[in-house]
């Protein structure tokens, strides 16, 4: 039978996937959109949504021994909160292969800067879908800025299909998963 907490959790996650699919369709068409803007999608929130999905899914796993994850070649577990919790995307639940480096500046420009000042850190760059590039279905590429200086671009329908692929695989496992989990152990502390 489910906890209370992992109700509360799969009604929280399917709310954030619905809310990101909104901001990723929904095509900036309407005057208040200057031509600059016009014909993207509703980025920003998005972005918020999908990696903070992405945030609590890895927070689940944290010291977590018999949770392995491949990241540069290396077996390692997810030891700390912050940029840590983004090695969940080499796991099984998101299926993809990033460097530490990639996985730190995905963190740090995408989840905090994105969340906590409402910009884009460095020369990143988000993009509402890769089907007119050739990343077609990727949701995370890297382009070079200058010789040797690769920043990240984000496809945002993209990382909505393979959030919502995490959550469903996530789903499946969360009673085993989550009243076990560190973090719900911290919670609990703090009650």
């Amino acid at each position: 039978m489910n906890e209370p907490l992992t109700v509360m959790l799969e009604e929280s996650l399917e709310e954030l996937l619905e809310a990101s699919k909104y901001c990723v369709e929904y095509s900036k068409s309407s005057p208040q959109w200057d031509d600059y803007r016009k014909g993207g999608c509703l980025g920003f929130p998005s972005g918020i949504l999908l990696f903070s999905i992405i945030d609590s899914i890895g927070s689940y796993f944290r010291k977590n021994k018999d949770f392995e994850v491949m990241v540069d070649g290396k077996s390692t577990i997810i030891n700390h909160s912050g940029w840590e919790h983004f090695k969940i995307l080499n796991s099984k639940y998101f299926n993809q292969d990033l460097s530490a480096d990639f996985l730190k500046t995905l963190y740090h420009h995408y989840r905090s800067s994105l969340t906590h000042n409402a910009v884009l850190g460095g020369q990143v760059m988000m993009y509402p879908s890769s089907e007119a590039t050739i990343f077609k279905n990727l949701p995370f590429t890297m382009f070079e800025i200058e010789a040797g200086r690769w920043e990240p671009i984000v496809f945002m329908k993209e990382l909505y299909l393979l959030c919502r692929s995490a959550v469903d695989l996530f789903k499946l496992e969360i009673d085993e998963i989550v009243p076990n989990s560190n973090q719900v152990q911290v919670m609990n502390l703090k009650k």
